[in-house]
């Protein structure tokens, strides 16, 4: 094994292990919210809900924030390992950009109805780009795997665009579902797209 070879594949370890690390705390630290505060479900609140007030605020900043700052350590390594990875590293750190900016924008979402659109329209466009991001992973690793998590992840949010619409009132359990099955296609199919541009 020569000198490139293990420095790419220890690199590529590191960037798995951010991966992991930032889908895992934000849906861990949802998942906490929710037992703080399973009536969200019953109001078919989404997330956001649990950044209104205190103990709910504190386990959903960390969740985004943490997200947020492991996703931006994973594109800093992915960066620093090979200019065939071309544009890679920004695809992730966008992610990160937005799951901030539906952190920032949460808090403020109530005080008029412009501030509740445009913490609206954030989250569509985190999960719009969460979708095209996936498309591009299955397409880059044709895996069965990917594409599997792909279609839980386009399941959620079907439900999450019907609940929002009206005949659903699932909209946590979609956005949950959602952000699962492209957290899978994130950490499992991402280091095989990277692989295949190598």
């Amino acid at each position: 094994m020569n000198r490139q070879h293990y420095t790419r594949t220890s690199g590529m370890n590191i960037v798995k292990r951010y991966l992991w690390f930032s889908q895992a705390s934000l849906i861990i630290c949802l998942v906490i919210c929710y037992l703080m505060l399973p009536s969200v479900i019953d109001n078919n609140g989404g997330a956001s809900n649990f950044g209104d007030g205190f103990p709910t605020v504190i386990p959903y900043t960390l969740g985004f924030a943490l997200s947020a700052l492991l996703l931006w350590a994973a594109a800093s390594k992915l960066s620093e390992m090979e200019q065939k990875l071309r544009k890679t590293p920004a695809l992730v750190a966008t992610i990160g950009v937005l799951d901030l900016l539906v952190l920032l924008t949460t808090f403020d979402r109530k005080v008029n109805h412009l501030y509740y659109l445009v913490h609206d329209y954030l989250g569509v466009t985190l999960f719009a780009y969460e979708f095209a991001l996936s498309v591009w992973i299955v397409y880059k690793t044709k895996s069965f795997a990917t594409a599997l998590f792909l279609l839980v992840g386009s399941i959620g949010s079907l439900i999450g665009l019907l609940s929002l619409v009206g005949p659903l009132r699932l909209l946590f359990a979609g956005q949950m579902i959602g952000g699962i099955g492209f957290g899978l296609v994130l950490t499992v199919g991402l280091p095989s797209a990277v692989a295949a541009l190598s």
